[in-house]
């Protein structure tokens, strides 16, 4: 009587752990670290680094004053972008006087792209993106 209890518990126990052995046999053969069992999703490490690292890359947003609240649109916009991407950025905005034109520049370790205009701002992150992997060896 207790031995066949015994292989209920069992049976219930092994069906309760099979996903977790099934999942670390699998992250054992191919090494993906986000199929580990119970482990840390790979969302914190893209999207939030810890707080003694310094941002990827650097955004520069030079804007005029009138266009401050666009200009907060725009960095979060661009920060969206990039950590879609899988960059963190830092973006900094700065204010211009009216006679210079309103652009963007990427920094990316030692790199500088621009200053573009902000209508060819898709075309920076692509070289930014671009640059960023090169710098990373990605």
């Amino acid at each position: 009587m207790w031995a066949r209890q015994l292989l209920y518990g069992l049976f219930i126990a092994s069906l309760l752990a099979m996903p977790s052995v099934v999942m670390l046999a699998y992250h054992r053969i191919t090494g993906d670290p986000s199929l580990r069992p119970l482990a840390q999703t790979i969302a914190p490490v893209i999207f939030g680094p810890a707080q003694d690292e310094q941002s990827d890359m650097q955004v520069q947003l030079r804007l005029h004053a009138p266009t401050r609240e666009q200009g907060l649109n725009m960095a979060r916009q661009l920060q969206r972008t990039l950590s879609a991407k899988g960059i963190d950025a830092q973006v900094v905005i700065y204010d211009v006087p009216l006679d210079e034109p309103a652009s963007v520049a990427f920094v990316v370790a030692r790199n500088r792209i621009g200053p573009l205009p902000l209508s060819r701002a898709s075309e920076g992150i692509n070289a930014a993106v671009s640059a960023y992997r090169m710098a990373r060896g990605i």
